[in-house]
């Protein structure tokens, strides 16, 4: 086999340790995978919880479809509790695409709310917390809005009202939920 100056040698052999160690490093790198929701979940609660579903249909429907002004777009609702606040993933339409955020509700107020992912090109200030600060302790003012005001972002206007929809969602689906946490 050829040597080359560094006295390394050439052809299959690098080649085939290379791939050796892409293998073996592949494992960890799928792991490494981002999964915002997993981690909001580990973030809002100290012991593991287990997700819970809300079927949309009936009542849920309704209250879905009056406080989007649309049909939910997924036929189950996902949800975390520990008995003290609920955290709430849900999807509303955005300018372009799906929004998708979680809302921790607890006493009935809103603890806290992120955006988990979307594709919205002029809406990128709904993620920053100073927007979102805006949402922590709002409440439901006669069950049709929020009891806190929350100022929208200038030429983001579909993205801000899609949050504030969702946080709204949430407080009503918290005060739903068979397991609710005592208000």
């Amino acid at each position: 086999m050829a040597r080359t100056r560094t006295g390394s040698t050439s052809g299959w052999g690098m080649n085939f340790r290379a791939a050796t160690l892409l293998v073996l490093l592949l494992p960890l790198v799928a792991d490494a995978a981002p999964d915002p929701v997993g981690d909001f979940v580990k973030d809002t609660f100290k012991l593991p919880v287990v997700a819970q579903s809300m079927v949309v249909t009936g009542e849920v429907a309704q209250v879905c479809a009056s406080v989007l002004g649309r049909p939910y777009p997924r036929r189950s609702l996902r949800y975390w509790s520990d008995g003290h606040q609920s955290l709430w993933v849900l999807s509303a339409q955005g300018k372009h695409g799906l929004i998708l955020s979680g809302f921790v509700v607890a006493k009935g107020r809103i603890v806290e709310g992120r955006v988990l992912a979307d594709r919205e090109q002029r809406g990128r200030p709904i993620r920053e917390q100073r927007y979102l600060r805006q949402f922590i302790g709002a409440g439901l003012q006669h069950e049709k809005r929020l009891d806190k005001t929350v100022h929208a972002i200038t030429g983001a206007t579909i993205s801000s009202t899609a949050m504030e929809r969702m946080a709204l969602l949430a407080l009503r689906l918290t005060a739903m939920q068979k397991d609710a946490p005592p208000p």
